[in-house]
């Protein structure tokens, strides 16, 4: 049996990062011509799912696929992509309050941050001085 490596993992989860991506961008497009023939007097409905819940569904897609690599990489930036993406989620789906939505920007701004400047330098100490 062939060993998958770790770099075909990684560009299999890429793919289906770019799938759920297209799918979405194909959804936003809909949804404006949806909105464009509402403001015209027609009252078409292609898709009849609720957008709030496609992008939900989106946001649980994505971060299925990045806890996947966490999984098979488990690196910190692994590790803070999918608490960027959960907090997105959360952030964006889910706000009730604007307490909540800015506890959720500060949270993701932290985690902007702690990337950045903590896994950049763990990076930089680790590689070997003839990089």
């Amino acid at each position: 049996m062939k060993k998958i490596g770790l770099k075909h993992l990684d560009k299999i989860a890429k793919s289906f990062e770019v799938a759920i991506a297209l799918l979405l961008l194909v959804v936003i497009a809909i949804k404006i011509i949806e909105v464009v023939l509402e403001l015209t007097g027609f009252d078409i409905i292609i898709i009849s799912m609720d957008f709030e819940r496609i992008l939900s569904m989106a946001f649980a897609l994505v971060i299925g696929v990045e806890f996947t690599k966490m999984l098979f990489k488990l690196t910190p930036e692994t590790v803070i992509d999918v608490l960027l993406f959960a907090i997105a989620r959360q952030t964006v789906i889910y706000h009730e309050r604007t307490l909540d939505l800015l506890i959720g920007v500060i949270a993701i701004a932290g985690l902007f941050a702690a990337k950045k400047y903590l896994v950049n330098r763990l990076e930089s100490k680790q590689k070997p001085e003839g990089d």
